[in-house]
């Protein structure tokens, strides 16, 4: 909310609906750009949106939520995967059963009730296809009145708005209650994803200027897994968003002109914490170890009033999380991953009840589920203090070390397996045929703009050595370039050392690398220039690459006769192809002028390979046993999902 209009509120003075609403828009979306961006995100993902279980953790998650919705944080009833309800990430205490990702669940549980209380009064399916033609022809007056051409705008908008929604309805059937759950874990995420692309674009504008931070937002939503992820109801799309957040907020702080407003700026960028931890606990603590090491020795003032703020916000924005942790394990900083598993043995058709209650240990199924082996150690036993206090010891005082120290050993003891994660990743060795299948993509083919970043350790070194500067002294960018790499470093500290597994598809674990690298991308001279003065051109390049490489890839896939996993790394290939030839610009305009125009080609054709591969992994690479939210991609899946017949994916 706008400064002005909340000091007015504050004060206890006259608000106007129109005033306080502007400032609203304001605040969540910084203008009608960003308003925009965030509306063309969310029709994009729409494209390919399936409701559907992707992989088996997320039976954890509907049941979960349907507890809630209920009433409490347990699962009562599988009603979503196997009668005994042992999947991924189920824990068993005192004989009853828990999901976990309730930062996710607990947001979901709101939809979720909107959902259902809609679908007595009216047909949902004819709603949300509704809804869906209505951003489309919003998004098209937006575009219209941006560019000047408002009339064009409108009257494109609704002709296209009124076709879709009349050929979606053409095919429409019924939207079985039984998705009514996923619906609601699913527009959680997308609305997380579409606001990374709304956070990228703010925080592009306020660091440098609209056109940066359109393409920021752009990118974000097409150009990364950010796409891939935002209509599969898990954390990352999440937790991708509260890292932004943290650097919009980062930066808002130390680029404030009143002490009044940094400091606000400030106690949000720790409330982030709270809400990555509620969701992830280990992510929410890298979060708080990023923010702390950055904020506090590059604040301009550490006066007790000002850490005060600060400390309120953390404790604050932490509740959820330490509630939830005490009403289901009796100890706050016990999260749900470092609970027992789940055996499958009390929610089993003809169980009694707790009869399995001294049987927690027992495992439930992996498959497809996050590991937790960012968490899984810590002596939980007790109660009270001391069992808070042994967690907190268990964790940070032997866990994290070890992982650290695995997790960067592994560039001298095993390049191999780091070349695996971030260059080339196919059939991981030592898992059974049952288990693997060549459906990964390394960080660089998840990614091909990220090609472009290896001028930035050049830039960065003759930047920063040539103005060493006290850390209080340091400008808002720059606080932010070492919030940035602090957080990489200490993202990759815990997590590389569980990679590669099967079925990472991007490398989710390391998701909020790729909103990192869409910052860093910017952080570069020369990808500035080609956004500033060949922006046509680019986005013209992305527009026809997406369309184009859509149809290409399909056709290969037809024409190959080839299975998922070959689809897949035809992808990879040519993804690692667009790569390099993105590194050679970028070394090549870091040394001479007169490139732009030929980096709005390589960076477009990065950015709009990304865009078809969301595009046909969605609608045509992965078996569709559920239903999508538009009719209309539905039949257009069902006459391109080649994979289908040639071959399936293992259980994911």
């Amino acid at each position: 909310m706008s400064e002005g209009v909340l000091d007015r509120l504050l004060a206890g003075e006259t608000v106007t609906v129109s005033e306080l609403r502007t400032a609203v828009v304001r605040s969540v979306f910084g203008d009608r750009i960003g308003a925009l961006v965030g509306l063309a995100a969310i029709v994009w993902f729409a494209l390919y949106w399936e409701l559907n279980f992707f992989s088996s953790d997320q039976y954890t998650f509907a049941n979960t939520l349907v507890g809630v919705v209920e009433g409490h944080l347990s699962i009562d009833e599988a009603v979503y995967g196997p009668p005994s309800g042992s999947t991924p990430g189920t824990s068993l205490v005192d004989g009853r059963v828990y999901g976990r990702n309730y930062g996710v669940v607990v947001v979901s549980a709101v939809w979720l009730v909107v959902y259902r209380l809609l679908s007595v009064l009216l047909d949902l399916r004819v709603l949300l296809v509704g809804l869906w033609s209505l951003a489309v022809a919003v998004l098209s007056y937006g575009i219209g009145t941006v560019i000047g051409r408002e009339r064009a705008g409108t009257l494109l908008g609704a002709g296209i708005g009124a076709a879709v929604f009349v050929g979606n309805l053409a095919v429409a059937t019924p939207l079985p209650p039984r998705w009514l759950p996923v619906l609601a874990l699913q527009t959680t995420t997308a609305l997380a994803a579409a606001f990374v692309a709304v956070v990228c674009y703010r925080l592009g504008n306020a660091a440098y200027t609209r056109r940066v931070g359109l393409a920021m937002g752009v990118v974000a939503a097409v150009g990364t897994p950010v796409g891939f992820w935002a209509t599969v109801p898990k954390r990352h799309s999440v937790t991708a968003l509260l890292v932004v957040l943290a650097m919009y907020t980062l930066y808002r702080s130390r680029a404030a002109t009143t002490r009044r407003r940094a400091r606000r700026f400030r106690a949000l960028t720790y409330a982030w914490v709270g809400a990555a931890a509620w969701v992830h606990a280990a992510e929410g603590f890298i979060l708080l170890l990023a923010v702390a090491a950055v904020d506090l020795p590059t604040a301009r003032s550490n006066r007790a009033r000002d850490l005060a703020v600060v400390g309120v916000a953390l404790f604050l924005s932490l509740v959820p999380f330490f509630l939830t942790n005490w009403l289901i394990a009796g100890n706050p900083v016990e999260p749900p991953r470092l609970l027992p598993n789940y055996g499958g043995d009390v929610l089993s058709p003809g169980a009694t009840e707790g009869g399995s209650a001294t049987q927690g240990g027992a495992g439930g199924g992996t498959t497809g589920g996050d590991t937790a082996s960012a968490e899984s150690t810590g002596d939980g036993s007790g109660s009270g203090l001391s069992a808070v206090v042994a967690t907190a010891v268990g964790l940070f005082g032997r866990r994290l070390p070890g992982l650290f120290m695995g997790s960067y050993g592994l560039f001298l003891t095993d390049p191999g397996r780091i070349a695996a994660i971030f260059v080339r990743t196919g059939y991981l060795g030592g898992l059974t045929s049952s288990e693997d299948a060549a459906v990964n993509l390394s960080v660089l083919a998840s990614m091909p703009l990220l090609g472009a970043l290896v001028a930035a350790p050049m830039l960065a070194g003759k930047r920063h050595l040539s103005a060493v500067r006290s850390p209080n002294e340091w400008s808002a960018i720059r606080v932010l370039d070492a919030f940035s790499v602090g957080y990489v470093v200490l993202l990759l500290g815990v997590f590389l050392g569980s990679l590669p597994v099967h079925h990472m598809f991007t490398v989710r674990y390391l998701h909020p690398l790729y909103v990192v690298g869409v910052y860093w991308l910017a952080r570069l001279p020369a990808v500035r220039r080609v956004v500033d003065s060949q922006g046509r051109v680019l986005a013209a390049t992305t527009a026809t690459t997406a369309v184009a490489g859509t149809g290409v890839y399909l056709a290969a896939i037809a024409g190959g006769d080839l299975v998922l996993d070959e689809s897949v790394q035809v992808y990879a290939l040519w993804a690692l192809a667009v790569a390099v030839v993105a590194l050679a610009w970028a070394v090549l305009a870091t040394t001479r002028s007169g490139v732009d125009r030929a980096g709005a080609v390589v960076l477009g054709v990065a950015a709009g390979s990304m865009a078809a591969y969301l595009l046909v992994s969605g609608l045509s690479l992965f078996p569709v046993s559920g239903e999508f939210l538009l009719p209309g991609s539905r039949v257009l899946s069902d006459a391109v999902h080649y994979t289908r017949l040639y071959g399936s994916s293992p259980p994911f």
